[in-house]
């Protein structure tokens, strides 16, 4: 098996496409699922597969930025992705343990090496999953 593959899923359905030996098929899937192993029809190659349920595409960031709370804490964390609706982080886990972050607080970002990014106002959590975070822009 080699590397995952991401696939977009439109109406719960995807376009899959072997990588081995580009045959296509049509798949339908659950509204819940986020990855899975699928076999080829034709070669029986089996391919690691992401699934994409987003209408709007998330581009991966990688750096640290400094987020601040609403008590006006800071805060270094890292800058996984962003979206047109908002961004993904990952907290340091001495950092996750120590600070209380929790869902709706507001917090802001500055970002020292590229100042444009993400200082533009407000951003709300909205999931939090072990030490990552996502948030919302206000």
């Amino acid at each position: 098996m080699g590397k995952t593959r991401n696939f977009n899923i439109v109406n719960n359905r995807i376009q899959f496409k072997c990588p081995s030996c580009g045959a296509r098929r049509n798949s339908a899937l659950p509204p819940n699922l986020r990855r899975k192993n699928i076999r080829c029809h034709k070669c029986n190659e089996i391919v690691r597969c992401m699934f994409n349920r987003r209408s709007k595409p998330r581009t991966p960031h990688l750096g640290k930025v400094q987020m601040i709370t609403r008590d006006d804490k800071s805060l270094d964390v890292n800058l996984r992705d962003i979206s047109p609706e908002g961004i993904g982080i990952e907290m340091p886990l001495s950092s996750f343990r120590s600070r209380k972050i929790a869902l709706g607080h507001q917090v802001r970002f500055k970002c020292r090496w590229n100042s444009r990014l993400l200082d533009t106002g407000y951003f709300i959590v909205t999931n939090i999953r072990n030490q990552q975070i996502g948030l919302k822009k206000v």
